[in-house]
């Protein structure tokens, strides 16, 4: 894997890589999978061009192009366009959501809604109808309620995450929360049960819709007898033996694990 960062912003000056300089790195490296990420990816801009316009350079490059952390406002119908027309895209989107609330999300001071945030996961998969969609989620933040954190698994629901990171709630100086008096620790670990069967059941619902399926599979490790790695939409997936290829077709017949078994077509 080749992984590198596009650091947007440094020492509050626009620092963004040259497009040139990134593909040259990529080509050298000469990676299976490139992952293009970043201290807030989203901010990038050299010059007069914006994160689309290095997507749109990257059909430059022969390898598998796999985006970083998103954030819900690039989400566009003209942003997912150079996305479907970019070669070996790899259509994982992880947004950051935080809590499925708007009260909480105003709280947090977070610029977008729930509503806004269904809408541009719905607008994804309007251009990639199998993309594995990841996100955060924060349990038990100082103003949730349990109306709030119900939105929350609301949302989740409807959204049909392909996994969820989730974390109870701690405080960290410097933050818009730090002020506020957390939650008892029981009210965080009951909700934090909740949701991670929520994540689980979201999990299966993504495997399962997978099944059948034709993908492209890049090995990383070997775990007992099974080569393991992940798919384009990043789904976690087990193949059984050895192979000294480095990226495979493969078809998804079985749950497994965190994942699911594949064979070679």
């Amino acid at each position: 894997f080749c992984s590198y960062c596009i650091i947007p912003y440094l020492r509050g000056r626009s620092r963004s890589r040259n497009p040139e300089k990134v593909i040259e790195e990529i080509n050298r490296i000469n990676p299976v999978e490139a992952v293009i990420t970043g201290i807030n990816l989203s901010a990038y801009k050299y010059e007069n061009n914006g994160l689309k316009g290095l997507i749109d350079r990257l059909s430059a490059v022969n390898c598998r192009i796999r985006l970083g952390s998103l954030e819900v406002g690039i989400i566009t119908e003209e942003f997912l366009s150079s996305l479907k027309n970019l070669k070996n895209f790899a259509p994982h989107f992880h947004l950051s959501l935080q809590s499925g609330s708007n009260a909480v999300l105003r709280s947090m001071n977070r610029r977008y809604t729930r509503e806004t945030f269904m809408e541009k996961c719905e607008l994804i998969r309007k251009f990639f109808p199998t993309a594995g969609i990841t996100t955060d989620i924060i349990v038990g933040y100082s103003t949730e309620t349990e109306e709030d954190f119900l939105d929350t698994v609301d949302l989740c629901k409807r959204v049909g995450f392909s996994d969820i990171h989730c974390f109870p709630y701690s405080k960290r100086e410097g933050t818009v929360g730090a002020k506020l008096k957390e939650l008892p620790s029981a009210v965080k670990d009951e909700r934090m049960s909740v949701l991670l069967e929520v994540k689980k059941d979201s999990k299966e619902r993504f495997t399962n819709s997978n099944f059948g399926k034709v993908l492209t599979f890049i090995p990383e490790e070997k775990v007992g007898e099974y080569t393991v790695g992940y798919t384009e939409n990043y789904l976690r997936v087990y193949l059984k033996g050895e192979t000294e290829e480095k990226i495979l077709k493969v078809k998804v017949v079985e749950p497994y694990e965190d994942g699911a078994i594949v064979e070679i077509i």
